[in-house]
Protein backbone atom coordinates (compact mmCIF):
# COMPACT_ATOMS: atom_id res chain seq x y z
CA UNK A 1 0.00 0.00 0.00
CA UNK A 2 2.45 2.76 1.46
CA UNK A 3 4.62 1.53 -2.12
CA UNK A 4 1.45 2.31 -4.34
CA UNK A 5 0.81 5.54 -2.87
CA UNK A 6 4.67 6.56 -3.31
CA UNK A 7 3.66 5.94 -7.34
CA UNK A 8 0.80 8.22 -6.96
CA UNK A 9 2.70 11.07 -5.31
CA UNK A 10 5.59 10.75 -7.51
CA UNK A 11 3.28 10.85 -10.22
CA UNK A 12 1.26 13.50 -9.24
CA UNK A 13 4.46 16.06 -8.27
CA UNK A 14 5.88 14.99 -11.97
CA UNK A 15 3.05 16.16 -13.87
CA UNK A 16 2.15 19.49 -11.20
CA UNK A 17 5.76 20.36 -11.87
CA UNK A 18 5.47 19.85 -15.81
CA UNK A 19 2.23 21.96 -15.46
CA UNK A 20 4.23 24.36 -13.49
CA UNK A 21 7.41 24.60 -15.86
CA UNK A 22 5.21 25.06 -19.09
CA UNK A 23 3.07 28.09 -17.43
CA UNK A 24 6.52 29.17 -16.51
CA UNK A 25 8.18 28.79 -19.98
CA UNK A 26 4.85 30.35 -21.79
CA UNK A 27 4.74 33.17 -19.36
CA UNK A 28 8.39 34.11 -20.30
CA UNK A 29 7.87 33.48 -24.00
CA UNK A 30 4.95 35.98 -24.15
CA UNK A 31 6.68 38.71 -22.28
CA UNK A 32 9.83 38.59 -24.64
CA UNK A 33 7.40 39.19 -27.21
CA UNK A 34 5.36 41.89 -25.54
CA UNK A 35 9.01 43.78 -25.01
CA UNK A 36 10.61 43.00 -28.21
CA UNK A 37 9.32 44.55 -31.08
CA UNK A 38 11.46 42.26 -33.85
CA UNK A 39 10.58 39.23 -31.85
CA UNK A 40 7.14 39.63 -32.02
CA UNK A 41 7.15 40.53 -35.93
CA UNK A 42 8.67 37.34 -36.04
CA UNK A 43 6.07 35.36 -34.43
CA UNK A 44 3.57 36.53 -36.58
CA UNK A 45 5.42 34.52 -39.55
CA UNK A 46 4.30 31.24 -37.94
CA UNK A 47 1.79 32.43 -35.49
CA UNK A 48 -2.15 32.37 -35.96
CA UNK A 49 -4.51 34.99 -36.26
CA UNK A 50 -8.30 35.22 -35.44
CA UNK A 51 -10.62 37.59 -36.96
CA UNK A 52 -13.12 39.77 -35.79
CA UNK A 53 -15.25 42.64 -37.29
CA UNK A 54 -16.74 45.47 -34.75
CA UNK A 55 -15.20 43.44 -32.00
CA UNK A 56 -17.32 40.51 -33.09
CA UNK A 57 -15.34 36.80 -33.58
CA UNK A 58 -15.79 35.28 -36.70
CA UNK A 59 -17.24 31.98 -35.91
CA UNK A 60 -17.70 28.89 -38.14
CA UNK A 61 -20.89 26.39 -37.20
CA UNK A 62 -20.04 22.74 -36.66
CA UNK A 63 -22.35 19.89 -35.05
CA UNK A 64 -23.98 22.47 -32.62
CA UNK A 65 -21.04 24.10 -31.75
CA UNK A 66 -19.13 27.57 -32.63
CA UNK A 67 -15.07 26.50 -33.55
CA UNK A 68 -13.08 30.04 -33.76
CA UNK A 69 -10.62 29.72 -37.01
CA UNK A 70 -7.50 31.04 -37.47
CA UNK A 71 -5.77 31.99 -39.91
CA UNK A 72 -1.73 32.28 -40.89
CA UNK A 73 0.01 35.60 -41.87
CA UNK A 74 0.28 34.16 -45.30
CA UNK A 75 -3.63 33.82 -45.76
CA UNK A 76 -4.33 36.98 -44.09
CA UNK A 77 -2.06 38.96 -46.09
CA UNK A 78 -3.74 37.60 -49.30
CA UNK A 79 -6.80 38.64 -47.57
CA UNK A 80 -5.84 41.72 -47.10
CA UNK A 81 -4.93 42.25 -50.99
CA UNK A 82 -8.24 40.46 -52.43
CA UNK A 83 -10.15 43.37 -50.63
CA UNK A 84 -7.81 46.24 -52.09
CA UNK A 85 -6.24 46.48 -48.28
CA UNK A 86 -2.87 47.10 -47.29
CA UNK A 87 -0.91 44.37 -45.62
CA UNK A 88 0.40 47.07 -43.25
CA UNK A 89 -3.28 46.57 -41.39
CA UNK A 90 -1.67 43.75 -39.40
CA UNK A 91 0.38 45.70 -37.38
CA UNK A 92 -3.57 46.61 -35.96
CA UNK A 93 -3.07 43.00 -34.57
CA UNK A 94 -2.74 42.23 -30.85
CA UNK A 95 -0.73 39.36 -29.03
CA UNK A 96 -3.27 37.35 -27.04
CA UNK A 97 -1.38 34.16 -26.03
CA UNK A 98 0.89 31.01 -27.15
CA UNK A 99 0.55 27.62 -27.48
CA UNK A 100 3.08 25.31 -25.20
CA UNK A 101 5.32 25.03 -28.65
CA UNK A 102 5.30 28.61 -28.57
CA UNK A 103 2.89 29.36 -31.61
CA UNK A 104 1.89 32.77 -31.17
CA UNK A 105 -1.64 33.80 -31.56
CA UNK A 106 -2.46 36.99 -32.29
CA UNK A 107 -6.07 38.68 -33.24
CA UNK A 108 -7.21 41.57 -35.72
CA UNK A 109 -10.26 43.53 -36.20
CA UNK A 110 -11.28 44.02 -39.96
CA UNK A 111 -14.26 46.73 -38.74
CA UNK A 112 -12.68 48.98 -36.70
CA UNK A 113 -11.13 52.27 -38.23
CA UNK A 114 -7.59 50.91 -39.25
CA UNK A 115 -4.76 53.65 -39.39
CA UNK A 116 -3.20 51.78 -42.41
CA UNK A 117 -6.29 52.03 -44.67
CA UNK A 118 -8.07 54.97 -46.38
CA UNK A 119 -11.46 52.85 -45.81
CA UNK A 120 -12.40 52.76 -42.31
CA UNK A 121 -13.26 48.59 -42.10
CA UNK A 122 -14.07 45.95 -44.57
CA UNK A 123 -17.60 45.05 -45.46
CA UNK A 124 -18.53 42.78 -43.09
CA UNK A 125 -21.39 40.71 -45.46
CA UNK A 126 -18.25 40.33 -48.12
CA UNK A 127 -16.02 39.10 -45.42
CA UNK A 128 -18.06 36.86 -44.18
CA UNK A 129 -18.78 34.91 -47.29
CA UNK A 130 -14.93 34.86 -47.99
CA UNK A 131 -14.29 32.99 -44.78
CA UNK A 132 -16.94 30.84 -44.66
CA UNK A 133 -17.93 31.99 -41.15
CA UNK A 134 -20.20 34.79 -39.44
CA UNK A 135 -19.10 37.47 -37.12
CA UNK A 136 -21.38 36.30 -34.15
CA UNK A 137 -21.46 38.65 -30.97
CA UNK A 138 -19.08 37.09 -28.18
CA UNK A 139 -21.68 37.13 -25.35
CA UNK A 140 -24.56 34.92 -27.83
CA UNK A 141 -21.45 32.80 -28.69
CA UNK A 142 -19.90 32.24 -25.48
CA UNK A 143 -21.69 29.06 -24.06
CA UNK A 144 -21.05 27.30 -27.12
CA UNK A 145 -17.63 27.42 -27.42
CA UNK A 146 -14.65 25.25 -26.28
CA UNK A 147 -13.14 26.43 -23.04
CA UNK A 148 -10.15 27.58 -24.24
CA UNK A 149 -11.77 29.88 -27.49
CA UNK A 150 -14.09 31.46 -25.11
CA UNK A 151 -11.35 32.96 -23.09
CA UNK A 152 -8.87 33.80 -25.85
CA UNK A 153 -11.67 35.39 -27.85
CA UNK A 154 -12.52 37.21 -24.92
CA UNK A 155 -9.29 38.37 -23.87
CA UNK A 156 -8.95 39.51 -27.56
CA UNK A 157 -12.17 41.26 -27.37
CA UNK A 158 -10.74 43.22 -24.23
CA UNK A 159 -7.59 43.96 -25.66
CA UNK A 160 -8.91 45.48 -29.12
CA UNK A 161 -11.92 47.24 -27.22
CA UNK A 162 -9.32 49.12 -25.18
CA UNK A 163 -7.08 49.71 -28.04
CA UNK A 164 -10.46 51.18 -30.01
CA UNK A 165 -10.90 53.68 -27.28
CA UNK A 166 -7.10 54.91 -26.29
CA UNK A 167 -5.87 56.24 -29.17
CA UNK A 168 -5.33 59.25 -28.16
CA UNK A 169 -3.19 60.75 -25.61
CA UNK A 170 -5.60 62.30 -22.38
CA UNK A 171 -2.31 64.77 -21.60
CA UNK A 172 -1.47 66.07 -25.17
CA UNK A 173 -4.49 65.10 -27.48
CA UNK A 174 -1.68 63.35 -29.91
CA UNK A 175 -2.04 60.59 -31.09
CA UNK A 176 -0.81 57.65 -29.25
CA UNK A 177 1.08 54.12 -31.03
CA UNK A 178 0.92 50.84 -30.11
CA UNK A 179 4.12 48.51 -30.30
CA UNK A 180 3.83 45.50 -32.21
CA UNK A 181 2.18 43.23 -29.41
CA UNK A 182 -0.49 45.61 -28.69
CA UNK A 183 0.64 45.21 -24.57
CA UNK A 184 1.09 49.18 -24.58
CA UNK A 185 0.61 52.48 -26.00
CA UNK A 186 2.71 55.27 -26.33
CA UNK A 187 2.80 59.19 -27.02
CA UNK A 188 5.57 60.33 -29.02
CA UNK A 189 5.08 63.69 -27.75
CA UNK A 190 5.64 63.11 -24.18
CA UNK A 191 6.38 59.39 -23.77
CA UNK A 192 3.69 58.77 -21.60
CA UNK A 193 2.78 54.73 -21.63
CA UNK A 194 -0.40 53.63 -21.50
CA UNK A 195 -1.42 49.73 -20.47
CA UNK A 196 -4.80 48.40 -20.86
CA UNK A 197 -6.42 48.47 -17.30
CA UNK A 198 -8.27 45.81 -15.31
CA UNK A 199 -11.02 47.29 -13.88
CA UNK A 200 -12.02 44.83 -10.55
CA UNK A 201 -15.54 43.22 -10.37
CA UNK A 202 -17.50 41.68 -7.57
CA UNK A 203 -19.58 38.44 -8.20
CA UNK A 204 -21.83 36.92 -5.69
CA UNK A 205 -24.10 33.78 -5.78
CA UNK A 206 -26.88 34.15 -3.82
CA UNK A 207 -28.39 31.01 -2.47
CA UNK A 208 -30.37 29.36 0.14
CA UNK A 209 -28.97 25.96 -0.06
CA UNK A 210 -30.74 24.07 -2.62
CA UNK A 211 -31.36 26.85 -4.98
CA UNK A 212 -29.84 30.22 -6.13
CA UNK A 213 -31.01 33.08 -7.17
CA UNK A 214 -29.63 34.03 -10.77
CA UNK A 215 -30.77 37.35 -13.28
CA UNK A 216 -30.28 38.83 -17.53
CA UNK A 217 -30.42 41.87 -18.89
CA UNK A 218 -32.79 42.67 -21.28
CA UNK A 219 -29.63 42.83 -23.93
CA UNK A 220 -28.84 38.57 -22.95
CA UNK A 221 -29.40 36.17 -25.48
CA UNK A 222 -32.68 33.69 -24.41
CA UNK A 223 -32.08 31.28 -22.26
CA UNK A 224 -28.92 33.35 -20.72
CA UNK A 225 -29.20 33.78 -17.07
CA UNK A 226 -26.19 35.14 -14.86
CA UNK A 227 -25.19 35.40 -10.88
CA UNK A 228 -25.12 39.12 -9.60
CA UNK A 229 -22.07 40.73 -10.63
CA UNK A 230 -20.59 44.27 -11.11
CA UNK A 231 -17.60 46.82 -11.21
CA UNK A 232 -16.16 47.84 -8.17
CA UNK A 233 -16.33 51.46 -7.58
CA UNK A 234 -12.89 53.25 -5.60
CA UNK A 235 -14.43 53.83 -2.42
CA UNK A 236 -15.09 49.75 -2.57
CA UNK A 237 -11.82 48.78 -3.76
CA UNK A 238 -10.50 50.56 -0.83
CA UNK A 239 -12.35 48.36 1.79
CA UNK A 240 -11.31 45.44 0.07
CA UNK A 241 -7.36 46.60 0.06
Amino acid sequence: MSLYCGIACRRKFFWCYRLLSTYVTKTRYLFELKEDDDACKKAQQTGAFYLFHSLAPLLQTSAHQYLAPRHSLLELERLLGKFGQDAQRIEDSVLIGCSEQQEAWFALDLGLDSSFSISASLHKPEMETELKGSFIELRKALFQLNARDASLLSTAQALLRWHDAHQFCSRSGQPTKKNVAGSKRVCPSNNIIYYPQMAPVAITLVSDGTRCLLARQSSFPKGMYSALAGFCDIAYRAVLN
